[in-house]
């Protein structure tokens, strides 16, 4: 994968890496005529199947955090 860092240059020594993990996080509601039968599991399943139909996006208001874990590379990936 390329990198997308501005003034890269292709430094030497130990190398590092840094995984950043984005925290985004909406409730809806779903409404039991919106359901094949009324469960916890069935509204967790309408509303996946709307994310993963695009409607439901999720954005900077949505936004709740960020995490930064690095490691030294070659440590195994935790």
């Amino acid at each position: 994968m390329k990198s997308t860092l501005k003034n890269e240059s292709t430094p030497g020594g130990r190398t590092f890496k840094v995984t950043i993990t984005e925290t985004y996080q909406r409730t809806v509601t779903i409404y039991e005529s919106e359901m094949k039968e009324p469960t916890v599991e069935e509204a967790q399943r309408v509303a996946e199947d709307w994310w993963q139909d695009s409607q439901i996006e999720l954005g900077t208001d949505d936004f709740q955090g960020v995490e930064f874990t690095g490691r030294e590379d070659g440590e195994a990936d935790v």
